[in-house]
């Protein structure tokens, strides 16, 4: 009996080819590889009354395996190993802080402000000072929280890409029978 799953990507030789060499090591085979395009919708253009549509563009990949492969339990453990470490791998990159910008207070907080400066100096010298405050505790909280992770994620990413290698390699060599 087989297994079939099938995967989308983004159109990319290379993340195509990393795609099928990825579930090829875990004894998949690809079934079919198809470029596909999903209508998205329609704008309308209000001045020249055109209409332009909108597609996405991605591969779908089909893959197959054996169930009953002599090899298949240990493989599908190994890959659900994997799965999981990739996903851990993917929530550590998440975890990279982003710096904040102070955003203006609005239009009106951004109207206020330039009246302020043009018709009051000292007001709108005032609203610039409590501005670049603002950006300076932005920055060393971004700092901060980025030598935090620096500390910590890289390595982590680092041992459990080494591990998935590892996982891999270890399903290769079942399905390969060594």
């Amino acid at each position: 009996m087989k297994e079939t799953k099938t995967v989308q990507v983004y159109p990319s030789d290379d993340i195509v080819n990393a795609t099928i060499e990825e579930y090829e090591s875990f004894g998949w085979e690809v079934v079919s590889n198809q470029r596909c395009q999903e209508f998205e919708g329609t704008t309308h253009d209000i001045f020249d009354g055109s209409t332009t549509r909108h597609y996405s563009t991605f591969n779908k990949i089909t893959f197959s395996r054996e169930k009953e492969s002599h090899w298949y339990d240990q493989v599908a453990t190994l890959e659900k190993e994997y799965n999981i470490t990739k996903d851990t791998i993917k929530s550590y990159k998440n975890y990279k802080p982003v710096l904040q910008t102070p955003k203006p207070e609005g239009t009106m907080g951004m109207a206020v402000g330039c009246l302020c400066f043009a018709f009051w100096i000292i007001p709108g010298i005032i609203y610039v000072i409590a501005r670049s405050s603002k950006k300076r505790k932005y920055q060393k909280e971004y700092n901060k929280a980025l030598a935090e992770y620096n500390s910590t994620y890289p390595a982590k990413i680092k041992e459990l890409e080494a591990h998935n290698a590892e996982i891999r390699a270890q399903a290769e060599k079942c399905i390969l029978g060594k």
